[in-house]
């Protein structure tokens, strides 16, 4: 839970600045250091036949399309000028600014922006090749710079020779999608090559496939590289690419997920995205068991994928690498490039949801930062940015622009638009499902609209995975020294360590199963008497019932805060009820709501405001409920909470704030903080709360 005070107080000062900038039309001459300067992306022949819910049909994906590049090809002067995009504020490299980028850092920035850019531009060459953006031919400016990075040595941003470099570099992750391109669309780039062009590219993919890698998604970088070669009759080291492919499936850990460094997007935009070509295009012809491993994998994940992505479409802030945003769309067209059908994933559903995400991003109004997409999730967020990513680095999130390359007349873009199971789910319905695999609970609410990942296989207090539910309406809020911690659990951890008081989130939150509409989960804070929560979750219309159980030592304090509330148009309104003798805290924006309800053993709830933590604006306010001991060796207790959001201005009654009828012990005459409990609710619907032996039955992996 470090954070940079200064840093991030400047970082929202600066975005209050920037939304206050105004934009300037495309047809002027534009001040290329105005944030604004490249509006965002509006979609202009609104196509409600076709797509009755995004209006966005095939000719809006590719005027999007050129929107984005148009705002790329601003900071490009000339077709022999090489792409090196200013520098944003925050982490990431250069370090410092472009002026002062290293060599290194400079010809990554260059090689990363114009690979990444070409997931854009590789399909709308291959629709048109004669396409200019800027007066500049696509076609022409890649080639040459293409060639310039991986050919010439001369060149002064040549990526080098995998020879060189004694670990893992840039270099394979961009060449390992660039062979993807060739293979899903050679006429785009290798085609035009002369023999020998053609001969020095497949050598810079010879040596860099048998390079260095990393045990994760990078795999299929090298997979690639070698499945390029092999398709194309050059000498590639089969036995390698298999090696890569095995340990590749061998990270599957159920449900269609995999667990790369985590369990996050990555499954979506390369994992399965990748597994496809390679299936498609080369296992299932030379590797059949393979592929049909890979195959599986895929329908397994198929089955609930829509479900993690809101009503309209929306990506929920969730995992590392989040500055790719609708990356976590590419299954969509995954589904559709692999040559087979996908009965979970028809072409309607899959366009709808794909849709819904673009123009989540490019319609939004942070969304371009000089003509850029903005490092973070809507503008510019500098503490979702990992220090490997560059202005550039943001071009990976429009891999599902590789749904171009399907014919105009294939079903992905010719069926009307659907909406699945969302279509289905009546106001005052939920949709649950848990994947043991991964650890998830996806819950669905008719109500609000919302979806919800809630994970229970944490193993570290990186805000990507640490908080204990990811709401596709309320983004994550980085954390802060005050130890209120929007969407998580704290713990006071004076009395436990030798330092000034501080709130900590745990170290990690294992998996103890779903059973009877009930999640449960433990958390484990690390310290020489380490305390624990086990953690029992409800999930009801548009919000959770929480049954925390409390196991500690020491006298101590525990938080739990809802989600962080942006101020868009001013500060919410702050209301503070009580219903039958439970304390309720409510907080609202136009157009969205939340509260907090205490039901037993919270003893205060608190409001506090933030600066420079939300990826929304500038400022945020957060509503959290406090348990503070009173002695030492207290006996387990269980905290009860209501925690609900809305999506509208619609008020709540009273039955909504507080649900709860009754809880009392499982067995009578028994302990409920012991053997469990029985919460009825004043619906008449029942749950039992049954921790059972939590401490032998729960899975952080």
């Amino acid at each position: 839970m470090k954070i940079r005070p200064n840093f991030l107080l400047a970082w929202a000062i600066g975005a209050l600045s920037f939304s206050l900038l105004g934009g300037v039309s495309a047809a002027s001459q534009p001040d290329l250091s105005d944030p604004r300067f490249w509006p965002p992306f509006q979609v202009a022949g609104v196509n409600r036949d076709l797509s009755p819910y995004t209006g966005l049909d095939r000719d809006g994906w590719v005027a999007c399309g050129k929107h984005i590049l148009e705002g790329a090809f601003h900071h490009v002067k000339s077709l022999h000028d090489p792409m090196f995009l200013p520098k944003m504020p925050g982490p990431g490299y250069p370090a410092e600014s472009n002026e002062s980028a290293t060599p290194r850092e400079r010809n990554n920035a260059i090689f990363e922006a114009i690979s990444r850019t070409f997931n854009v531009a590789a399909p709308l060459i291959k629709n048109n090749p004669d396409i200019t953006i800027r007066g500049i031919r696509l076609r022409d400016y890649y080639k040459y710079h293409l060639l310039q990075l991986l050919t010439n040595p001369e060149s002064a941003y040549f990526i080098g020779r995998a020879r060189d470099f004694d670990t893992h570099r840039q270099q394979t992750c961009e060449l390992g999608n660039l062979a993807m391109w060739m293979i899903l669309a050679p006429e785009v780039f290798w085609n035009a090559l002369s023999l020998e062009e053609k001969t020095k590219v497949a050598t810079t993919l010879q040596e860099w496939s048998v390079s260095h890698t990393l045990p994760h998604n990078w795999r299929w970088f090298n997979v690639m590289m070698i499945t390029f070669l092999a398709i194309n009759g050059y000498d590639h080291d089969a036995k390698l690419m298999l090696n890569h492919v095995d340990n590749l499936i061998l990270q599957h850990a159920g449900n269609g997920w995999y667990r790369d460094t985590s369990y996050d997007y990555y499954t979506a935009h390369v994992f399965h995205l990748y597994g496809a070509v390679w299936a498609s295009r080369f296992g299932r012809t030379h590797y059949p068991e393979r592929a049909a491993l890979l195959d599986r994998h895929f329908e397994e994940f198929s089955d609930h994928y829509p479900q993690i992505f809101g009503r309209n479409g929306e990506v929920i802030m969730y995992g590392r690498s989040i500055l790719y945003r609708l990356g976590a769309s590419v299954g969509m067209v995954a589904a559709h490039l692999r040559g087979q059908s996908t009965k979970a994933l028809p072409p309607g559903l899959a366009r709808r949801v794909a849709s819904g995400a673009l123009l989540q991003f490019t319609t939004h109004p942070d969304f371009f930062y000089r003509g850029v997409p903005a490092l973070g999730f809507y503008g510019l967020f500098p503490p979702a940015i990992q220090s490997y990513s560059c202005s550039g680095s943001t071009y990976w999130m429009f891999l599902s622009f590789s749904g171009l390359l399907l014919p105009k007349d294939h079903p992905f873009w010719t069926a009307k638009e659907e909406m699945g199971a969302w279509g289905n789910l009546g106001k005052e319905a939920i949709y649950n499902q848990f994947w043991p695999g991964p650890g998830f609970l996806v819950t669905d609410h008719g109500e609000t609209g919302v979806a919800e990942i809630r994970p229970s296989k944490i193993r570290d207090q990186n805000p990507n995975y640490s908080r204990l539910v990811y709401n596709s309406a309320f983004p994550w809020e980085d954390a802060g020294e005050d130890g209120v911690v929007p969407g998580a659990l704290t713990f006071d951890a004076g009395n436990y360590q030798s330092k000034l008081s501080s709130y900590v989130l745990p170290s990690a939150v294992s998996s103890a199963g779903f059973r009877d509409g009930v999640l449960y989960r433990q958390a484990i804070f690390t310290y020489h008497v380490p305390p624990t929560v086990d953690m029992a979750t409800i999930m009801i219309p548009g919000g959770e019932i929480r049954l925390d159980r409390l196991r500690r030592i020491f006298r101590t304090s525990v938080r739990m805060s809802h989600f962080g509330l942006p101020h868009i148009k001013g500060e919410p309104v702050i209301t503070r009820t009580n219903i039958g003798g439970h304390a309720s805290l409510q907080a609202a924006i136009p157009g969205r709501q939340l509260a907090l309800t205490v039901y037993q053993g919270w003893s205060d709830l608190e409001v506090r405001s933030h600066a420079g933590r939300n990826p929304e604006a500038a400022r945020s306010t957060v509503i959290y409920a406090t348990a503070t001991d009173q002695e030492r060796f207290a006996a387990p207790d269980l905290l009860v909470s209501v925690l609900l959001h809305r999506t509208d201005d619609t008020p709540w009654t009273d039955s909504q704030l507080q649900p709860i009828e009754s809880i009392t012990p499982l067995n009578h005459g028994g302990i409920a903080s012991l053997t469990g409990a029985r919460v009825r609710l004043k619906s008449g619907k029942e749950y039992r709360v049954d921790f059972q032996n939590i401490d032998g039955t729960n899975s952080t992996w």
